[in-house]
């Protein structure tokens, strides 16, 4: 006898349930579900400063994996030559942005990636005809933490952590919870 679509579909269902009644076991012996981390699943920035907006961080992103920014360089602007502990990752979103590693000049536009790994030397450099947006990620973590950007107090999405324009940028009493 031949089945159909349909009986063969009741029969893996049948047997699906029967399957997970069995891995369950007697519900009074039941282990509770672990509680999980908290950390967001939509964020529109944890921290705002003025021309830099921390979107991920440990606490948001619920692992050390990596930190994400956006960050705005005013036209004109030359950063002094550093180097970073983790891969930094630009994609540049508006403006002409200079990118330079290991002495190297490279001029990225909208659309374009620069990438800096541990131990390179790098300098970042808008021209003075306008200011250059850019999205940047740092992996592992950590990096946000070390050259001076925290999340001094953490709001509820969809709320961000605002600088409120003075006092030390690592106290929260300098922050205030603002929404979108």
């Amino acid at each position: 006898m031949r089945k159909t679509n349909a009986g063969i579909l009741l029969t893996l269902c049948a047997l699906g349930t029967v399957a997970v009644a069995s891995a369950a076991g007697d519900a009074g012996t039941q282990e509770k579900p672990k509680e999980t981390k908290s950390y967001s699943y939509a964020t529109a920035g944890v921290t705002e400063l003025p021309r830099l907006k921390l979107l991920l961080d440990e606490a948001t992103l619920g692992g050390k994996e990596l930190e994400m920014a956006e960050i705005t360089f005013p036209a004109g602007s030359v950063d002094e030559k550093h180097k970073h502990g983790s891969v930094e990752i630009f994609y540049v979103l508006t403006g002409k942005f200079g990118h330079e590693v290991n002495g190297k000049l490279y001029w990225l536009t909208p659309g374009m990636v620069g990438v800096v790994r541990p131990g390179d030397t790098v300098r970042h450099i808008a021209p003075k005809e306008s200011d250059v947006k850019t999205l940047v990620i740092w992996a592992p973590a950590g990096e946000a933490k070390r050259i001076g950007i925290t999340t001094p107090l953490h709001c509820q999405f969809p709320q961000i952590a605002t600088y409120k324009g003075s006092g030390d940028t690592k106290q929260a009493a300098n922050f205030e919870c603002k929404g979108p």
